[in-house]
């Protein structure tokens, strides 16, 4: 491919060209890693606070730091990307994961942790935004589905191997190699990336950094994001943690969407991108599937563990068909949305998605291992068919040149929406498991899995799982304003044209 021929956003032709599924792979290497260090350290908080003799509180910011350092990251990654380069940004984003990691994995103390930690949270707060935006620039509406569906399925993997890996990490390397395996990963994806990745639109030093925004927005959504954390710990709302952290972070942000939507300068986060019927309406019914997939990642794998007396990590392969079926529909995405239609596709995978939790929701202590297991596959599938559409058409329904503010957006709405998921279900099932407890069991840690008081437990994993299946359905609403088919190439009228005959990928 020579810097003569057209780009890949001007083909029309729906083909995918293998630059671009080099640049769809080489994404999702590249989110991988720090989708895996979202969870894979939590096994370790224990043996952690042993190694450094450190309170168990002050351990579990090495969790809750990387998670708040790497969401309010994320707004950075438009501005990054339109001033520096999606490239360059990529390279540097990775760099400074590398680093984090490295230094992490030779961490002296649990200050030294959290401090790198949050390195780590900077560097992979910035990659998933960055890579996605590149990747909806260089593809176009017609081939985003199936390549974002790619570059999704560590989302789904990395969630659930997390856990596992990181046990036998603990139990047989070092808990350093929690961190240190990120090495590799992160200097593959680099050299990649200088080898086959280039810019689509060129960086433009007319960006200007909305100050008076991150100062508003990155405090909101720390303080917002900490109150949801202490939630879902605390099994409440009630925890003056909590409270004030929700408090400052709704204030905060509601200070910074009015100035957002008044101000002449690009905003942190754009929320006139809400104006567009496609990104509104994706966006909203991505939040709720985010909130309904993400919010059940703690009762699923605690349901096995408490119940069935289950391992950490045959709880995580008892979670693999819920995997499977998600890999099943970004694989027939394309064909599923060509005879159905976006809107059609996404409305039958809500209806799935239903479908498959509803087993979970009627479930006791001695369950239909077969019906469950299926119905993992079912809500899977319903998943991916739901979730990939959407945020296509979020993605596909602006111009190339706004993709980093797009994606930067989403992803802003998309993690708080997850966490909120987390909190309310944890909340919900913290107070079914007290109400059930037997007198003089004063929590669930003190219960034995698999004894009979597990057992009689069993039961308070159902309205969890009632309210994952109503926020689901609710996402119908904003679905059926969504197109019937794939949206159409947007041109910005005011927005500076990219270098013609330029595409995602060096000429090789």
């Amino acid at each position: 491919m020579s810097t003569d021929q057209a780009p890949a956003e001007t083909d029309d032709s729906g083909r995918i060209t293998p630059e671009l599924w080099w640049l769809s792979g080489i994404m999702a290497l590249g989110g991988f890693a720090s989708l895996l260090d979202s969870t894979i350290v939590n096994v370790a908080v224990g043996p952690l606070a042993r190694n450094f003799d450190a309170e168990i509180s002050t351990v579990q910011w090495v969790v809750t730091g990387y998670l708040l350092a790497l969401s309010v990251s994320i707004p950075l990654s438009g501005w990054s990307a339109a001033r520096f380069g999606a490239k360059q940004m990529l390279i540097f984003s990775q760099v400074v994961f590398l680093v984090g990691s490295l230094l992490a994995g030779l961490a002296w103390s649990a200050p030294s942790l959290i401090a790198f930690r949050l390195l780590q949270g900077i560097g992979g707060g910035l990659l998933v935004p960055i890579g996605q935006a590149l990747l909806a620039q260089a593809a176009g509406p017609k081939r985003l589905g199936r390549l974002m569906g790619i570059v999704s399925i560590p989302a789904m993997f990395a969630p659930l191997i997390a856990p596992s890996l990181g046990g036998v990490m603990v139990d047989y390397l070092s808990w350093r190699w929690l961190f240190f395996i990120n090495v590799p990963l992160c200097l593959i994806t680099v050299v990649l990336v200088l080898l086959k990745v280039r810019n689509v639109v060129e960086p433009s030093k007319d960006a200007k950094l909305d100050v008076l925004g991150m100062v508003l927005l990155m405090p909101g959504l720390a303080a917002l994001l900490y109150g949801l954390s202490e939630a879902g710990s605390a099994g409440g709302f009630g925890d003056g943690k909590t409270v004030g952290g929700l408090v400052i972070g709704v204030a905060f942000l509601a200070a910074f969407a009015v100035r957002a939507l008044r101000t002449r300068l690009e905003p942190l986060v754009d929320l006139r991108l809400f104006r567009r019927s496609g990104f509104r309406n994706g966006t909203l019914a991505n939040m709720l599937l985010s909130m309904a997939m993400y919010g059940v990642m703690i009762p699923l794998p605690l349901y096995f563990q408490l119940v069935h007396g289950a391992s950490v990590l045959e709880s995580a392969l008892l979670l693999l068909p819920q995997s499977l079926g998600f890999f099943a529909g970004v694989v027939m995405m394309n064909q599923l949305t060509a005879m159905l239609g976006v809107r059609n596709l996404t409305l039958l995978g809500i209806l799935l998605a239903v479908l498959g939790t509803i087993p979970y929701a009627l479930i006791d202590a001695d369950p239909n291992a077969v019906v469950l297991g299926l119905a993992m596959v079912v809500r899977g599938f319903g998943l991916g068919a739901s979730m990939l559409p959407t945020m296509t058409v979020a993605f596909g329904s602006v111009p190339k040149e706004l993709a980093p503010s797009a994606t930067s957006a989403f992803n802003v709405f998309q993690r708080v929406s997850a966490s909120l998921g987390t909190a309310v279900l944890a909340v919900v099932l913290q107070q079914q498991i007290e109400d059930r407890l037997p007198t003089g069991v004063g929590s669930v840690v003190q219960v034995l899995p698999g004894s009979d008081v597990a057992k009689d437990l069993a039961t308070s994993f159902g309205p969890p799982f009632w309210w994952a299946l109503v926020i689901t359905a609710l996402a119908v609403l904003p679905s059926l304003f969504l197109p019937g088919r794939e949206p159409a190439p947007v041109q910005a009228p005011d927005a500076a044209p990219s270098r013609e005959g330029e595409s995602a990928l060096k000429p090789g």
